[in-house]
């Protein structure tokens, strides 16, 4: 919402401006309207930094609130939205007929190829009060990382078996408890490899094991992109596939080193046999993303 307000904003600042000079050459008009609409919108995102970054100094992470339904989880999420509008991503998301009815709690595991990752899955997901567990360095970052806690993510500290432990533990308690749902890349980190996806660590998938809630498998492609293409003029398209659901009774039977490796196999056989450049539609047909 914001980010179309920013836009409304510029362009009829801009086309005001242009009345007020008088100037009659349309190719001065054009010109000047274009460079006003740039000034315009630059001041616009330049002014929700300031209030993001604002709002960012008055979260107490030792004092979270009760709840994620927060401004802090509106406005966040508005931010991403005004970003990726910004620099032109344009992400698409199918197989959500597969998702779980709202309110079900559930176990989300996909592959990491980028940064932006998590964050399309928090305001892509948001009806089902998606939340991630993430490397404790996320929760230090400026700003983003009392964000990232107010959205209900929890911090892991991989270096930290005791801790490590303990957040898994604290999302498995929260997903029961209906305060969130949880996600993980298993992978440990971003893929950088022309791999489909690194090893998985089963470790995560105790969250599915303590939660007794069923596992969504998905997989995401495109994302990688994101660095490559951002400052050109070229649209960046990210698809995410959602597989399927390993249901609640098989997670129950099943130890977590097998979960594991059964993920892996799904969303690395999906990746393997489609091209890294292309996604599946609704009818299930191969697409070109570029």
């Amino acid at each position: 919402m914001l980010f179309y307000i920013y836009l409304f904003t510029s362009l009829i600042g801009s086309g005001f401006w242009v009345w007020q000079t008088g100037v009659t050459n349309p190719f001065a008009i054009i010109g000047l309207f274009l460079l006003f609409f740039v000034i315009l919108y630059l001041l616009c995102f330049l002014l929700h930094l300031l209030v993001f970054a604002i709002g960012g100094f008055t979260i107490n992470t030792e004092k979270l609130p009760k709840d994620i339904h927060t401004f802090y989880r509106w406005y966040g999420f508005e931010s991403l939205i005004v970003f990726w509008k910004s620099l032109r991503i344009s992400i698409h998301i199918h197989g959500m007929e597969k998702m779980p009815e709202k309110g079900t709690p559930f176990f989300l595991v996909g592959n990491h190829r980028s940064i932006i990752d998590p964050m399309i899955g928090l305001v892509y997901f948001k009806p089902w009060d998606l939340a991630y567990v993430s490397k404790q360095e996320n929760l230090v970052i400026p700003f983003v990382g009392r964000y990232i806690a107010a959205v209900g993510c929890l911090p892991l500290d991989r270096e930290n078996p005791k801790n490590a432990i303990k957040a898994i533990k604290k999302a498995g308690e929260n997903i029961r408890s209906g305060y969130a749902n949880y996600g993980i890349y298993p992978e440990g980190g971003e893929n950088k490899t022309h791999d489909p996806v690194l090893p998985f660590k089963s470790g995560a998938f105790k969250i599915a094991k303590d939660a007794g809630c069923p596992i969504i498998l998905s997989a995401t492609r495109g994302s990688d992109h994101l660095f490559r293409r951002a400052f050109t003029l070229r649209k960046i398209h990210i698809h995410v596939d959602i597989l399927g659901i390993i249901p609640e009774e098989e997670v129950k039977a099943k130890k977590t080193q097998e979960l594991s490796d059964m993920s892996e196999e799904i969303i690395g056989t999906f990746l393997t046999e489609h091209p890294a450049d292309a996604y599946l539609d609704r009818a299930g047909n191969v697409k070109k993303m570029y």
